[in-house]
């Protein structure tokens, strides 16, 4: 059923433009067997374009000046690319109007190995998306999918992630219910290995700033958050956990 909601499109979509680029008079998905009638070089053309449908979700005959890329990619990331019900992702599509195509990759996939999402589409929308892809890689932002959002990089030596993780995650939970920023900490197959805090401005200056006292107290009195200064920034009243939280405090 969804190969032959990849072949019919969008109210029909997929199957009018063949038809009008073709010249066949009729595409026929309702039986086991796709049925394409029409002249003889039509129809081998409507084949092609219906195979292409079925086996990578789209077709080259819907683009004028088609290229195909691919961006290789950490399965680590696809959370971000994808986003909360494929929110991200939408947001790329729909921006560039390139065709984007994750790849299965087995449960127990470990490791860096990494592996190729597959670009189709226009040459610029395809240049334009692997952009966006990789400054999310990069940076887990970009102004097509996050609006407004911006980032700090900060130079944390691997020591010290376990003050800024905090026991059971503490700290995480502080930094990202009280400034609704995202923190990520790098692993070894992380693209950008520092330490990158994701939000609204005034919300990642402020992230930031604790984060330096906690790193500075943890560098020279190593006790953590007990001795930290938050003077002008208290703790507050904490909500309970959102859920895009969850992956930013225990995957990173």
């Amino acid at each position: 059923e969804a190969k032959i909601g990849r072949v019919i499109g969008p109210k029909g979509a997929n199957i009018k433009m063949i038809q009008e680029k073709t010249g066949v008079t009729r595409i026929d998905t309702s039986g086991e067997v796709f049925t394409i009638t029409g002249p003889p070089k039509a129809v081998a053309e409507a084949e092609v374009a219906v195979r292409e449908l079925i086996d990578k979700g789209y077709t080259s005959m819907a683009f004028e000046d088609f290229a195909e890329n691919f961006v290789k990619v950490h399965p680590s990331s696809f959370p971000d690319l994808i986003g909360s019900k494929g929110a991200v992702v939408q947001a790329i599509k729909k921006d560039t109007g390139c065709e984007i195509n994750f790849p299965d990759v087995p449960k127990n996939a470990t490791g860096n190995k990494t592996y190729k999402v597959m670009l189709a589409g226009s040459a610029a929308s395809v240049e334009k998306a692997k952009t966006i892809i990789n400054d999310i890689i990069m940076y887990y932002h970009h102004e097509v999918t996050h609006p407004g959002w911006v980032h700090e990089e900060l130079d944390v030596e691997e020591w010290a992630y376990r003050f800024l993780i905090g026991t059971k995650g503490s700290e995480m939970k502080h930094i990202q219910h009280n400034w609704k920023v995202k923190v990520n900490i790098p692993r070894e197959y992380s693209a950008n290995q520092k330490v990158v805090v994701v939000g609204e401005r005034d919300q990642v200056d402020r992230a930031k700033t604790y984060i330096d006292k906690l790193i500075w107290n943890a560098m020279n009195q190593s006790k953590g958050r007990d001795k930290v200064d938050n003077d002008g920034d208290g703790w507050g009243e904490e909500a309970a956990d959102e859920p895009w939280m969850a992956q930013y405090l225990y995957k990173r």
